[in-house]
């Protein structure tokens, strides 16, 4: 498998990006340098760096970091296997398999962007941890675990939410915890560190994904599409289907303005809900 020409596969291009991330990861891990991968892979540094970049990719190369080097468990070995049997015609690919949250976790960490559209929940790189945990409580999320790489903005990314309101009416873990976690929101905002948009519920924005990214790596475009596992596809042409869907979220949005003040507003709802509950009943 090489992705170094236009006429690469869809997918392929996809698992170059998401593999090559993924063997980053592991060299860092183990503490290795380039240098060191060149020396076990009998190549360059620069064909190391390229692979990492997700420029060459071959399975070979791919399979000798993962299986002898990078001390990866045999079912992590296994679903990098399934990734590297995709077919030259699938345009997109599916990971499944165990280690698939720190496959994706690591590809958000590279990237230099990421641009994210939620009409369900909070997106796990700006989760606080007692809103993760509420979900995991309520069986919609099983990213958290101690082994697992975190999911969080890199510095100097620029990141982009698109936030359905619904979002922001739904009492994940309660009045207590949907203030602190639109207080996260608002304090990542007034810092720079995220832009966020508001998708009025009635806007007509498009329902067929509801949890879609686009994160840029190396300078591609690499759409991530998340479940009970992940679906990646590169940004190309035949693609273009999810470029007009990102189009017409941003066009049903807020502004800035107005979002920020949505996003006040629902603070605001959840404080006063929390103090609410707070409040001992009066003695008749």
């Amino acid at each position: 498998m090489t992705t170094d020409d236009d006429s690469t596969p869809a997918a392929d291009h996809a698992v170059a990006l998401v593999l090559g991330a993924y063997l980053r990861y592991l060299r860092i891990r183990r503490g290795w340098k380039q240098k060191d991968a060149g020396l076990a892979l009998g190549c360059s540094v620069s064909t190391v760096s390229r692979l990492e970049q997700g420029v060459v990719f071959t399975r070979r190369h791919a399979r000798a970091l993962v299986r002898r080097h990078y001390g990866v468990s045999k079912g992590c070995a296994r679903a990098v296997d399934h990734l590297l049997s995709v077919t030259n015609v699938a345009t997109q690919v599916g990971d499944i398999g165990p280690g698939w949250h720190d496959r994706l976790a690591v590809c958000e960490q590279q990237a230099t962007a990421v641009v994210t559209y939620s009409a369900t929940v909070i997106p796990a790189p700006l989760r606080i941890p007692a809103y993760e945990q509420a979900l995991v409580l309520a069986g919609a999320s099983a990213y958290s675990a101690p082994d697992r790489v975190p999911r969080r903005i890199a510095e100097g990314q620029v990141y982009s939410l698109l936030l359905d309101s619904s979002v922001l009416e739904r009492p994940v873990g309660g009045p207590r915890v949907m203030t602190q976690q639109l207080d996260h929101l608002l304090r990542l905002s007034w810092k720079g560190r995220i832009a966020i948009l508001v998708v009025p519920t009635g806007a007509g924005a498009p329902a067929g994904d509801a949890f879609l990214s686009r994160l840029t790596l190396h300078g591609n475009w690499l759409y991530v599409r998340e479940s009970l596992g992940v679906v990646y596809a590169p940004g190309v042409p035949a693609l273009s289907a999810r470029d007009r869907l990102f189009d017409a979220v941003l066009s049903a949005a807020l502004t800035v303005d107005q979002s920020h003040q949505q996003l006040v507003r629902a603070r605001e709802h959840w404080r006063a809900q929390e103090q609410s509950d707070d409040i001992p009943p009066t003695a008749p």
